[in-house]
């Protein structure tokens, strides 16, 4: 009897080390490995815009939850006029999302975001390119998908342009629900994501 417990307990001990070791070592691995220069490349040959990010950070908490954080995100089109920036980006995921092509948004936060809202002379807005261009395979995926969260943005400011008009917004706070999100991405119809 005492030797079941013992190699019960010696189990345990090491389902406890693999546990912190995932938590703590895992993320730190993929923070330090993590390859920005590689990661804008992709991003660029995914979705033709040139962007920058200054940092990206894992965390894992002792619940799993995933924490990505991402600091100074720019994205522009290739005509150099600005699409997406924000100081912050942190995405609370699953684990699951490092190693699968499933991401679920459990919560996504920014801070200090700027978005602009461009329509072409012909009236078509600018973003409407991206969703038919996306191209996941450079990330080593056919197909993605994104399991839908919630939103928040602190600081948000939305430029408004097309021909003869140029309107800013600024808003303090911004939250958006899951069903509002989910309803905002499957209006985009993207070719090779699947919006959940």
């Amino acid at each position: 009897m005492t030797q079941h417990k013992n190699a019960i307990l010696i189990v345990v001990a090491v389902l406890l080390l693999i546990y912190a070791g995932f938590i703590s070592i895992f993320p730190a691995i993929l923070t330090k490995s993590f390859n920005i220069d590689q990661f804008e490349q992709k991003v660029y040959d995914a979705t033709s815009l040139v962007t920058t990010v200054d940092t990206v950070d894992y965390k894992i908490k002792p619940n799993f939850d995933t924490i990505i954080t991402l600091k100074n995100w720019s994205s522009k089109y290739i005509d150099e006029q600005d699409c997406f920036n924000a100081r912050l980006i942190q995405i609370t995921t699953t684990p699951a999302a490092l190693f699968t092509k499933t991401f679920k948004i459990k919560d996504l936060y920014l801070k200090n975001v700027k978005y602009s809202d461009q329509t072409l002379p012909e009236g078509v807005n600018k973003l409407a390119f991206l969703p038919g261009s996306f191209n996941p395979k450079v990330f080593g995926a056919n197909k993605i998908t994104i399991v839908s969260g919630p939103v928040r943005v602190k600081n948000f400011n939305i430029v408004h342009i097309e021909p003869g008009v140029y309107k800013e917004r600024n808003q303090r706070e911004a939250k958006y629900s899951t069903t509002e999100v989910k309803r905002f991405l499957s209006q985009f119809q993207f070719a090779h994501v699947n919006i959940k």
